[in-house]
C-alpha cells in the first residue's frame, strides 16, 4: 500500500502551501489557465503515492525537502489540464505522460517544460520590438498636459445608445470616476468629457470648464437599462441593440498616459489622440483582405448564457477594435517569421495570454489604477466602459505584450538585464 493511502503530512505542507500561493512560481505564469493547483501539494501526492505506507510521516517530509529522486517511475495524467502534475512529477525525475483534450492545455504545458536558448529568445524579442514593436507604439502615443511626448497606457471608450423616445444619442456611463484614491478623485464630466480632479469624493463636482455639476457616481446606465437625461425616458440596452442590428458604437472620450518627465496622468482625448485612432481605422481598412484576423463564428449551440450574440456581437473580430486588430495581426505576423519553431511558440503563448487584456471587454478598475483582464470571469460579458490596452506596452500596465514575455522570460531564466553572480 502506498503512503498516500494512509496519510499526507499535511501540518508540515500547509505553510509551504500557503507562501506558494501568494508567490506563485514564474513556470504557472506563463500563460492563464483556470483553477491552477499548487505545485508543492502536487509534488506531495506524487512523492507519496510512490512511497511505502511503513515510512513515517516525517520521513516522507524529510524526502520533499531533500529533493526525492524517483527516476524510473512513470506518471500518467490523463486530463493534465495547466500541466501541475507534468512539472512536478519531471522535478522529482520521473517519465510523465501527460493528456488533454483541451489544444490550449496541451500547447501551454508543452511550452512550459520544453527548454529554451535565452540568449536567442532575447534576441527575437529585441526583433519583435524593432519591427512590430515600433509599429505599435507609433498608434499609442500622446501630449502630456505639459505639452510633453508621452505614451498612452490605457484608452477609454464608452458605448453610445439612441433613445427610443426622443432620439437622443446617450453616452452610457454608469458613473463617472476614472481614479479613487484617498487624496484625490478623478472623473469625467458627462457633458464636456473634461477630466475633473477634486480632493476626495465630492456629490457635486463642478466641472472647470463647462461649470456642470454632478455626482460622479451616479451615472445613467445599470443593469441593463439607461434614463435618457433629454426626456427622461428609460431604455434597455437589449432593446437599443435590437433596433441597431448590432453591437451598440462606442465613443473614445479620454485616456491614461505616461510621460518620463511628468509620470502618469489622465487626459481628455484631443483632436491628435482621435486623427491617430483615425488612421489606424484607415489602415486596418485598406489591410483588411492580408491582416491575420479571427473570422470565426461565436458558436451559439448548446450555450446556456446568451451573451455576447444577443449584445450584437456575432463574430470573434468583433471582440476588438480596429486599432486593436490592426496591432494584434502585425505581432502575430511578425512573430510567425521567427525562424526557430520554439522561440516561436513561447511568443505565441505570450502573444496569447496578452490577448486577455487586449479586447473591449475590459473595463478600468478605478479603485486598483489598471486595467481588468477578460477571462477574470467565466463568461463573455459585455461592458458599457470598455477599455483599450497598449497592445505593445509601456513602463506601467496590465498584460501587455512586453509584460506577457517578461512572464515567459522568468519561467525559463532570469529576468532580462539580470545575470547569475
Amino acid at each position: 500500500m502506498a503512503f498516500i493511502e494512509k496519510a499526507l503530512p499535511i501540518e508540515n505542507l500547509n505553510p509551504v502551501a500557503m507562501g506558494e500561493g501568494n508567490a506563485k512560481k514564474p513556470i504557472y505564469q506563463m500563460h492563464k489557465w483556470w483553477a491552477r493547483r499548487l505545485g508543492s501539494v502536487f509534488r506531495m501526492i506524487t512523492l507519496s503515492a510512490f512511497s511505502s505506507d511503513e515510512e513515517s510521516a516525517q520521513g516522507v517530509w524529510k524526502k520533499f525537502c531533500g529533493g526525492a529522486n524517483l527516476s524510473g517511475k512513470t506518471v500518467l495524467d490523463p486530463f493534465m489540464g495547466g500541466g501541475t502534475t507534468v512539472v512536478e512529477a519531471l522535478r522529482l525525475g520521473c517519465r510523465v505522460i501527460g493528456v488533454d483534450v483541451n489544444p490550449v492545455a496541451w500547447f501551454v504545458t508543452k511550452k512550459q517544460i520544453e527548454p529554451v536558448d535565452i540568449e536567442a529568445l532575447d534576441t527575437c524579442f529585441e526583433h519583435l520590438e524593432q519591427t512590430a514593436g515600433e509599429f505599435i507604439k507609433s498608434y499609442y502615443k500622446t501630449q502630456c498636459p505639459r505639452g510633453h511626448e508621452a505614451e498612452v497606457m490605457y484608452f477609454f471608450w464608452v458605448k453610445v445608445a439612441q433613445c427610443h423616445s426622443c432620439g437622443a444619442v446617450l453616452r452610457l456611463f454608469s458613473n463617472y470616476e476614472l481614479s479613487r484614491r484617498s487624496h484625490v478623485n478623478v472623473s469625467i464630466c458627462p457633458r464636456c468629457l473634461q477630466i475633473v480632479e477634486t480632493v476626495g469624493y465630492n456629490q457635486k463636482t463642478k466641472c472647470p470648464e463647462c461649470h456642470m455639476i454632478f455626482d460622479p457616481r451616479k451615472g445613467i446606465s445599470g443593469r441593463g437599462i439607461f434614463r435618457c437625461t433629454e426626456c427622461g425616458a428609460q431604455g434597455k440596452i437589449l432593446d437599443a441593440v435590437a433596433r441597431k442590428g448590432r453591437a451598440l458604437d462606442v465613443q473614445l472620450h479620454g485616456l491614461e498616459g505616461y510621460c518620463t518627465d511628468c509620470g502618469r496622468f489622465f487626459k481628455r482625448v484631443d483632436e491628435d489622440d482621435l486623427r491617430l485612432y483615425e488612421k489606424a481605422r484607415h489602415e486596418f481598412i485598406h489591410r483588411r483582405q492580408s491582416l491575420l484576423i479571427p473570422h470565426q463564428a461565436i458558436p451559439i449551440e448548446g450555450r446556456s448564457d446568451p451573451r455576447p450574440v444577443n449584445h450584437g456581437y456575432f463574430y470573434f473580430w468583433q471582440f476588438f477594435n480596429e486599432r486593436q486588430l490592426l496591432c494584434l495581426s502585425t505581432l502575430l505576423e511578425e512573430i510567425l517569421k521567427l525562424p526557430d519553431p520554439n522561440i516561436k511558440e513561447l511568443m505565441l503563448i505570450a502573444f496569447s495570454d496578452c490577448l486577455d487584456a487586449n479586447n473591449m471587454f475590459c473595463k478600468y478598475e478605478v479603485e486598483w489604477h489598471k486595467i481588468s483582464l477578460f477571462f477574470g470571469l467565466h463568461a463573455y460579458h459585455p461592458i458599457e466602459r470598455p477599455t483599450e490596452n497598449n497592445v505593445w506596452g509601456t513602463r506601467y500596465g496590465r498584460c501587455t505584450f512586453v509584460k506577457c514575455f517578461e512572464k515567459v522570460r522568468r519561467a525559463k531564466g532570469l529576468p532580462r538585464g539580470h545575470t547569475n553572480d
